[in-house]
């Protein structure tokens, strides 16, 4: 996707707050409920990127208040910074981003606030300010200081946070800059696709956490890794030295400070395989701290699907198996990353989905699954500039109520705006929620449904046999919310069942 550019005359200036926005199913600034810290929150790396570069551009001084942690609703001295800063990473956070907006405007006028981010850079200008009126919108390219960049660390902004703040991040998963870019070009995606993978100073950034992680007295860390596609450098073309250069980076830290690691990452199942090939590479990835890959395993089941897609071999599916078997012989753990749904699904192969993925948990005894309902247009996939799409009365609706975008969330089911059509809808949720309890019953599941934002006022979201499913998890996890739920108030009782299930991760 080609970013608009814009000036670094755009960027923010002076004293500057990034403003990370709750996650989007726990904000409540438009309710009023009470606020609820993350269990589960992230260290949001890429406004700490952004911040770095701005210091480093000599735009001034940048401090971050993070939504997942504090309570926005309880910060009124916006007008005390020359600028606010807010990240929108992916299409869902267009929700709590415009609900931060709304809040921070009531303090400062809305040209003194920026949005940047995946999701804010990849909307058209009228989008932006259909959604964002009197903001600036902020790309990447205004902030590219080309090969520069991709050195720049993150550890003098980790410390600008409080000492509470910090030690939460660093005893959960944190984020690793690894890579970014993906040769291949998935319709779904809305991510840095059909580029070469660029590499962060994955040494230095890492170091950085650990040195920090020890002087916590914390000797253990976990990541989730970057990368789109960790072995493509594997495949033809690639450069294998800028893999192991940084596996063995990996290392030398982990030896040099005494922190262990440990990362997950995704990869494309014919990538892994080609990397199955090169001699003595499998020993660095454990020795680094490898412990799960993420497999996108979107349209094995069915050729048909994955030339729609565009993945760009129909060997997925054989390449999965012999991927698979080679994880689980090497004591790492292959997890099952299925997107479907996507509009030329019928319940033919939706069937053949179901019996791979389940076909997978039941071959592979230390297989995991996620699976997730397909959102066949977002912010910065090729899809969401097609005309039908643009015409659409579903697309007029979403950008009249931009609640609506965490519907657009692939941990949320299929719902009003992601499945127009309420049959296909109720199709796609029935083998969504089939596919999650068998995973549930086999207590191999890192994936939780959530319940979408309703348009109408009774919503068609499943089926009698899908929600008899679908309440058997939900009381699993939410006992109490279980003996009252209905077929019919699932809209109803969205808020409390999207915090008590557990959070994707």
């Amino acid at each position: 996707m080609k970013l608009p550019q814009v000036s670094q005359n755009n960027l923010p200036k002076g004293r500057i707050l990034f403003v990370h926005p709750p996650y989007v199913h726990y904000s409540q600034l438009s309710t009023g409920a009470p606020f609820l810290r993350d269990p589960s929150p992230f260290l949001p790396v890429a406004p700490l990127y952004a911040g770095a570069l701005l210091e480093e551009l000599g735009q001034g001084h940048v401090e971050y208040f993070d939504g997942q942690l504090h309570d926005l609703s309880q910060k009124t001295d916006f007008d005390e910074y020359d600028e606010i800063a807010i990240a929108v990473m992916g299409a869902q956070n267009v929700a709590p981003a415009f609900e931060t907006f709304r809040h921070v405007t009531k303090f400062v006028p809305p040209e003194r606030v920026s949005l940047g981010g995946q999701a804010a850079e990849s909307l058209s200008r009228a989008e932006f300010d259909t959604l964002f009126s009197g903001a600036r919108q902020v790309s990447r390219t205004s902030l590219d200081r080309g090969e520069h960049a991709y050195h720049v660390t993150v550890g003098k902004q980790l410390d600008k946070f409080p000492e509470d703040d910090v030690m939460t991040y660093l005893t959960s998963e944190l984020t690793l800059p690894f890579s970014q870019g993906c040769i291949f070009g998935c319709n779904f995606c809305g991510a840095q696709t059909r580029q070469k993978e660029r590499f962060f100073d994955t040494g230095s950034n890492l170091e950085g956490f650990a040195v920090r992680a020890k002087a916590r007295g914390i000797d253990e860390l976990s990541f989730y890794c970057t990368s789109l596609d960790f072995f493509q450098q594997a495949l033809k073309g690639g450069d294998l030295q800028k893999l192991t250069q940084r596996l063995e980076h990996i290392i030398a830290v982990r030896e040099r400070t005494g922190v262990n690691f440990r990362l997950r990452a995704l990869t494309r199942a014919d990538s892994y395989v080609a990397a199955m090939g090169v001699e003595g590479l499998f020993d660095l990835v454990r020795e680094a701290g490898f412990h799960t890959f993420g497999f996108g395993a979107d349209g094995a089941a069915s050729t048909t699907l994955l030339r729609v897609m565009k993945r760009g071999s129909d060997e997925l599916g054989s390449d999965l198996l012999r991927a698979f078997a080679h994880a689980e012989e090497n004591g790492l753990v292959p997890e099952i990353l299925y997107v479907f749904g996507i509009p030329e699904d019928t319940t033919e192969t939706l069937n053949e989905t179901k019996a791979l993925c389940v076909g997978l948990l039941s071959e592979f005894p230390h297989s995991i699954y996620r699976g997730f309902p397909a959102k066949n247009e977002i912010p910065g996939n090729r899809n969401w500039r097609k005309p039908g799409w643009l015409d659409s009365a579903t697309y007029r609706t979403l950008l009249s109520d931009p609640r609506l975008f965490a519907n657009l969330g692939f941990e949320a089911l299929a719902n009003e705006i992601s499945h127009p059509d309420p049959e296909q809808r109720k199709l796609v949720n029935r083998y969504a929620v089939e596919m999650s309890h068998a995973a549930h019953s086999m207590g191999r599941v890192l994936s939780y449904l959530t319940v979408p934002v309703p348009v109408a006022e009774q919503p068609a979201f499943m089926d009698a046999g899908a929600f008899e499913l679908f309440h058997d998890i939900v009381n699993r996890y939410a006992p109490q919310i279980a003996s009252e739920l209905t077929i019919d108030n699932i809209a109803d009782l969205r808020g409390p069942l999207n915090e008590l299930i557990p959070k994707d991760k």
